[in-house]
């Protein structure tokens, strides 16, 4: 029987253990490898490859870490326990279209039964978001369609600021002190949420049109 692979990336050492013990109990799942923090998340996933990773950081860096992940190891499936106290980062994650199934603080046989039903759909789906959240989607089933440009996350703004006025990759990558490949996830997933080709004109086009320039979180 070929068993769900597992990476666990969690600060707490406690936490660590309770889930590898979790694992452990289950016989088609194994725990290949423990991080207590997001980048060493990914050179281990890029090393073992693991069908599903279980990211519990409590990092002002996951949505990027997320990103990271969906753009570079499309075979692994993130799945975030939800917390109460990172409910905001978790909806930016959310909101920003990235495939993660969320699920709040619940029984270690609902995180089972999550990595079990991820690893065979892989699909987008949300698994238990908090009571609150639920509630005002309950009240408010109509909500207004977002604007794909309100979607787009503070990096991915500075991204598209800094295409729009003429820096190349690699000019950007300097500019904000980020690698040049990370610089190419970021404009690919600009461009996926705005439902535009990666070409100039049209950029600057969706700008004047969108009137960017004014918005109030313009890049300094």
């Amino acid at each position: 029987m070929r068993r769900i692979s597992v990476v666990i990336a969690e600060e707490q050492p406690n936490v660590r253990k309770a889930l590898r013990a979790l694992f452990a109990s289950e016989p088609d799942i194994v725990t290949v490898g423990e991080v207590n923090n997001g980048f060493d998340a990914l050179d281990m996933i890029g090393s073992l490859h693991p069908d599903v990773l279980i990211l519990g950081l409590n990092a002002s860096n996951n949505l990027e870490i997320v990103q990271l992940v969906n753009n570079r190891f499309p075979n692994t499936t993130v799945v975030v326990p939800h917390k109460r106290e990172n409910e905001d980062r978790t909806l930016e994650m959310m909101r920003a279209g990235v495939n993660i199934h969320v699920l709040k603080s619940a029984s270690p046989a609902r995180l089972v039964t999550v990595v079990r039903e991820v690893n065979t759909t892989r699909k987008p789906a949300s698994h238990a978001v908090s009571a609150r959240v639920g509630g005002n989607k309950a009240r408010r089933p109509e909500e207004p369609t977002l604007d794909p440009y309100d979607v787009l996350t503070q990096r991915e703004i500075e991204v598209f600021r800094l295409v729009i006025g003429g820096l190349t990759n690699a000019m950007i990558a300097a500019r904000l002190s980020i690698s040049r490949r990370t610089v190419e996830i970021h404009r690919a997933n600009m461009m996926r949420k705005l439902g535009l080709r990666n070409q100039y004109k049209q950029l600057l086009k969706y700008a004047i049109e969108r009137d960017v320039f004014s918005d109030t979180r313009q890049e300094k």
